[in-house]
């Protein structure tokens, strides 16, 4: 009853349909993978592996269908919820009406997601598809001849699990220590009282439009003992003039009636930001947040600039190298090179790459429009 109770409001309800809607549409697709390649022809397929596709099709589905019945629940509700809602306030009649904006619009935004959906189709295509047969051509949207050869081969590589580690950790402590920093920052530049603010802002801008040029950043970078070091991914990316003025600009909407509370309750600044900004200010930080951690997950430049160790070698960098140099091919036998490719091979290094991005996104997806546009406002 507890349970029901949870579901009937709506802001729960909303979390839940969220969590149960991404778990069906993972699970969904998992059976129609499994469905796929269990009656497919498979390069160097087994009996074992046949079998094992089939089992985890039948997992898959059966936790599809066990995933979907609260979802339908929730949705129920929904749908009574509208109805509620429906009596209270009645609909606008234009709301209904559909015009030649919409549909070209509609149509626009469906090329354009088929558009930005078909590169990713189409590695992922590639990245199951034999080496050899790969070479021929053709291979768009489905593999011609399946195989799990590439990842295999990609998943053994000790370079791929070392680049991970090494983005995991300079995506996670370079976002967070830039957003406090650049936040900080941000906050004393929305104080009307701070002290040549003028001077400091128009300091920033400058940087914005000139640099010193990239040797004398190297040589920087050497002179203060950055270079080879894993403070050469965080302290550098630490400060961002661009998202400052995002994160200022939304700070500046907020009241100034809670600040002078604040003040006159006996807090000090870092309190006041610490306490009622930040958490203020939620949606601005997660879209600079997912801003500088794409960055940071992307990131290869540096890498090949300021590291020379390859312990400190970045996801972004290895993949890099996999593409230009086909070093994931290095050492094999002769009878895998008959079946695999330098271009497979590092097509399943990118979707492995490409994960843990596609899996954070959504999460902060309200957060990301909300942010934007807000810290948009006002300049």
């Amino acid at each position: 009853m507890k349970l029901i109770t949870y579901f009937k409001n709506d802001s729960i309800r909303a979390i839940i349909r969220k969590i149960l809607l991404f778990i069906v549409i993972f699970l969904l697709a998992a059976v129609a993978f499994f469905a796929y390649t269990s009656n497919i022809e498979i390069d160097e397929g087994t009996e074992t592996m046949y079998a094992i596709l089939r089992t985890m099709l039948y997992i898959s589905a059966a936790l599809s269908l066990v995933f979907i019945a609260p979802l339908t629940y929730v949705f129920v509700l929904d749908a009574e919820a509208r109805k509620e809602r429906a009596k209270i306030y009645r609909k606008s009649k234009l709301n209904k009406q559909i015009h030649t904006f919409d549909v070209l619009n509609f149509t626009f935004m469906l090329l354009f997601m088929i558009l930005s959906i078909f590169p990713i189709v189409y590695v992922l295509a590639g990245s199951f598809n034999q080496g050899r047969d790969y070479s021929t051509g053709g291979v768009f949207i489905l593999p011609r001849l399946f195989t799990f050869e590439n990842y295999k081969v990609v998943l053994t590589n000790m370079g791929l699990w070392r680049g991970y580690s090494v983005t995991i950790a300079r995506t996670v402590i370079g976002t967070i220590t830039a957003l406090v920093y650049t936040s900080i920052v941000a906050y004393a530049m929305s104080r009307s009282n701070l002290k040549f603010k003028k001077i400091f802002y128009w300091i920033n801008i400058l940087t914005m439009f000139f640099g010193g040029g990239l040797i004398p950043y190297f040589l920087i970078i050497r002179s203060i003992g950055l270079y080879d070091t894993f403070a050469v991914y965080v302290i550098p990316g630490l400060y961002s003039v661009y998202n400052m003025i995002i994160i200022s600009s939304f700070f500046n909407t907020i009241n100034n009636e809670l600040h002078e509370a604040a003040m006159i309750d006996g807090a000090s600044e870092f309190r006041i930001y610490w306490q009622i900004f930040v958490p203020l200010s939620k949606p601005v930080l997660a879209t600079v947040a997912l801003w500088v951690a794409v960055g940071h997950w992307n990131s290869y430049f540096d890498t090949m600039i300021f590291t020379n160790n390859q312990n400190l070698q970045t996801l972004q960098y290895f993949l890099l190298k996999a593409i230009q140099t086909a070093t994931l091919t290095e050492g094999m036998p002769a009878e895998m090179m008959e079946r695999l490719s330098p271009k497979t091979l590092s097509l399943a290094a990118i979707i492995i790459s490409m994960i843990p991005v596609l899996f954070f996104f959504p999460f902060i997806r309200k957060n990301f429009q909300s942010g934007i546009m807000i810290g948009s406002l006002k300049g």
